[in-house]
């Protein structure tokens, strides 16, 4: 069965079952919210490993090629610019639609700290090297860092590194092969998580205040994913890319981020998609992709920057000019590469940023938001996701290697 088909069948299936099953009081939805969590740990079950051995080969390559700082530049100015389009078209589509403000409510909820860039660094830099592979679960970064450095070291001497890049190169294959088997089974299970967010859908009671800030959102994330990303992809490659392919090939990845809300789970199905649906090189897809699920939060910079405009315009008459705009929409994009660690939840963590920065003694009034927090937090996953896809897409075609067209998924 097609991949695609599957997460599709497997999506459909759940808002189903959300839809019919009793609410039974709020049961229902803690019973599923459990469920959903075995299921997200099932897809990041193998992620480390996989993306670990894949690193090392994927750089190994490039660096021989002569081909991985070119690749690195290119990978990470694609992503920069993506993340400050998304942010400020996020802004202005506030400001240009002017959804219905939010009156006041008391929401209950834990004000998230404000971050700090000091304990960010110190956090994803252990002292000790091996320790790495026992940090938390949010710890990639330093996953990818030590493979990164093992495989720029591999090109100094093929004599002592030819064994250990047998057996990485043979790692990696083992991994891929129970990831691609997994990913499979994810496109059944995902219908558990998506069942989990109907049921929450269904039992909000001011979803309705919220309607419009909503439709504007979608509206805006589907336009830069649906329209903006295709359409940059032909005109780069109209030979070899066909926006409507892509997007189909897309759509595992769309339905594990809008189902889970979670980076890493999504980024098991982007590996499989990205070499079986979309042909794209090892060596590009396995050094691209996990570095821009990690910073690439376009999708959760743009959610972030409507949902806090929409809070002070809610709360306060003051106009917001352009030089404001720009401001909050520098900061948005600064932010949203520290977090790494986060790989579910970082619209609530960014909003906890800009309120306590910018939110002129009002701090807690993100919290009007937590209706509707665990959906923002999806539709920001949704386009994270899309981005990486795009950006890997942009590195595989346009910088060293050019990915080619497979049938099979």
């Amino acid at each position: 069965m097609n991949i695609s088909f599957r997460y599709t069948l497997g999506a459909a299936a759940g808002v189903v079952l959300g839809m019919v099953l009793p609410l039974a009081g709020g049961d229902t939805a803690a019973l599923l919210g459990e469920l959903s969590q075995l299921v997200v740990l099932a897809g990041r079950f193998l992620l480390f490993p996989l993306v670990f051995f894949a690193m090392i080969a994927a750089v190994d390559e490039l660096h021989t090629r002569d081909t991985l700082g070119k690749t690195g530049l290119l990978g990470a100015a694609v992503l920069f610019l993506c993340t400050l389009v998304s942010t400020l078209l996020g802004g202005l589509a506030i400001l240009v639609f002017s959804p219905q403000r939010i009156p006041p409510m008391v929401q209950e909820g834990t004000i998230t700290a404000p971050p700090s860039l000091i304990a960010s660094l110190l956090g994803a830099l252990p002292s000790n090297a091996f320790r790495v592979f026992v940090l938390d679960d949010g710890a990639l970064a330093g996953i990818l860092l030590m493979a990164l450095l093992v495989g720029v070291s591999f090109r100094h001497d093929r004599s002592v590194s030819s064994p250990l890049s047998l057996v990485v190169d043979s790692a990696n294959r083992i991994f891929y092969r129970l990831n691609h088997l997994v990913a499979g089974v994810l496109g059944i299970l995902v219908l558990v998580p998506v069942a989990a967010l109907t049921v929450l859908l269904r039992e909000g009671t001011e979803l309705l205040l919220f309607s419009q800030f909503l439709l504007v959102l979608i509206v805006a994330v589907l336009v830069v994913g649906v329209l903006v990303y295709p359409a940059i992809l032909y005109l780069f490659d109209r030979r070899r890319t066909h926006p409507l392919r892509w997007l189909s090939a897309m759509i595992p990845v769309a339905v594990a981020a809008l189902g889970s809300g979670d980076a890493f789970f999504s980024l098991s199905t982007l590996t499989r998609v990205n070499r079986d649906s979309l042909g794209i090189p090892r060596a590009m897809g396995a050094s691209v992709s996990p570095w821009v699920v990690l910073y690439g939060r376009a999708g959760t910079a743009l959610v972030s920057m409507a949902g806090f405009l929409l809070v002070i315009r809610s709360y306060t008459a003051l106009d917001i000019g352009l030089g404001d705009l720009v401001v909050l929409a520098v900061s948005t994009v600064l932010y949203s590469f520290f977090l790494a660690r986060t790989p579910a939840g970082g619209v609530l963590l960014m909003l906890s940023f800009l309120a306590s920065r910018y939110g002129r003694g009002m701090e807690e009034s993100y919290l009007i938001l937590l209706p509707v927090m665990p959906l923002l937090e999806r539709i920001g996953a949704f386009l994270d996701m899309m981005t990486a896809g795009f950006v890997t897409q942009i590195v595989a075609t346009r910088g060293s290697g050019r990915s080619q067209a497979v049938t099979k998924a």
